[in-house]
């Protein structure tokens, strides 16, 4: 075998392409994916093994709904050291599927074409069918390639389900990608219940349920009392229960702050309004996100896992609470590792009464005893789950999985 040589095919918003992207679009962008993949290429810095170029497609809303141009243009790039190239494409519903996939296609075959000699690996971010179809036709075209997807979500779990015509278009794409998903050869999987729904068998895959990037954040005051929820505003992911179950805590001295947006945001509106002791503060910067954190008393993540979709997720905001110092209290979910329970503070049942308990003890213990739960989830995170160790485990598993073929 001669040189191992790595292509990154993504969807992040690259920073030099930011103020494009906040002046023309119209809401908010989703920020998981973006810090998710600049956490692994992040990740990188420190390895011998590193991928060699980066072809990029930012996931952005369609124009005219959700962003004001029709078309992204082309742009060269360098991102923790690795050289790149943002895709142009037309940003029109439907035709962008298409659109991305030619063009990353093009991009791609440039890098492939001048490394045609060597054995590749062609690592792609998730499993949007524009980028796997990409990813997946690059390998047929080029031989000593390999496909390894990086897998947070299955694809009938993306996005919004609430508009019939998003359902159709959706149940089409699903197809798609599982049509495609018997040609990657490795596997990134965010829980081991994945293996199963994509019938991996016996190609290689490993477990990486998140990445953390650590952040220089100010350490502010603590609040006593003071719980914070931050995401999205989904009854899904049970706001309506945590609101139900703190305003079954007498204690005058408590306090909820809530951050983000969603289909449940009025009525989030509503109880504030009727107890003054529930504040929401809206949509914030993560940098802000990331200082309230730190002021809280307690974090929870009311999500429960009584629900299918809950054993093919792992919420990214888990390792961002426990990585605060803040103790986070939430749920026992079935894609949740084993070895993240010892570190946080599971509500043992679902009803609300339970919820209210938990809250209520823990929000009445010391700050001293708080801080102690805080830092040993935080030191757990820094110590296992950082973009170096990460990647350190990532870089093992592709020459494990390449290099002895």
């Amino acid at each position: 075998m001669g040189c191992m040589k790595i292509l990154y095919i993504g969807c992040f918003c690259e920073p030099s392409q930011m103020p494009f992207i906040n002046k023309h679009t119209k809401g908010r962008i989703t920020i998981s994916a973006t810090t998710f993949q600049k956490a692994f290429l992040a990740g990188f810095e420190s390895s011998n093994l590193k991928p060699d170029f980066i072809v990029n497609a930012p996931d952005l809303g369609s124009f005219p709904l959700r962003c004001n141009t029709p078309f992204f243009r082309s742009s060269n790039f360098e991102y923790c050291s690795i050289p790149g190239k943002n895709c142009d494409f037309l940003n029109l519903t439907v035709l962008k599927r298409y659109s991305i996939y030619y063009s990353i296609k093009k991009e791609a075959s440039k890098w492939m074409e001048a490394n045609k000699e060597e054995d590749k690996v062609v690592v792609v971010y998730s499993l949007i069918p524009s980028y796997l179809e990409a990813a997946i036709k690059l390998k047929k075209e080029y031989p000593k390639t390999k496909v390894c997807c990086i897998v947070l979500d299955l694809p009938e779990y993306f996005g919004d389900q609430t508009s019939l015509l998003y359902k159709l278009w959706g149940q089409k794409s699903s197809k798609k990608v599982y049509s495609l998903v018997p040609d990657i050869d490795m596997f990134v999987l965010l829980t081991k219940d994945m293996a199963g729904r994509l019938q991996v068998g016996n190609r290689p895959w490993m477990l990486m349920e998140g990445i953390y990037n650590p952040i220089n954040v100010v350490q502010k005051e603590k609040m006593s009392k003071a719980i914070l929820y931050t995401g999205k505003l989904d009854a899904r992911f049970g706001i309506r229960e945590l609101i139900e179950a703190f305003h079954m805590i007498e204690d005058p001295d408590f306090s909820l702050w809530i951050c983000g947006d969603g289909s449940e945001r009025p009525y989030v509106e509503r109880e504030s309004l009727k107890d003054n002791r529930i504040e929401y503060k809206g949509l914030l910067k993560q940098q802000e996100v990331f200082e309230l954190q730190r002021c809280a008393s307690l974090l929870i993540n009311p999500r429960k896992g009584n629900e299918e979709y809950t054993k093919y997720s792992f919420p990214s905001k888990t390792m961002e609470y426990m990585a605060s110092g803040t103790p986070t209290i939430m749920y026992a979910l079935p894609g949740m590792p084993a070895d993240y329970a010892p570190y946080l503070i599971i509500v043992p049942d679902d009803t609300i009464e339970t919820l209210r308990d938990v809250l209520y003890e823990y929000g009445n213990k010391s700050q001293d005893e708080l801080g102690m739960i805080g830092q040993r989830a935080r030191q757990f995170i820094l110590r296992e789950k950082t973009s170096c160790r990460q990647i350190e485990r990532f870089v093992k598993f592709i020459l494990d999985n390449v290099a002895n073929d």
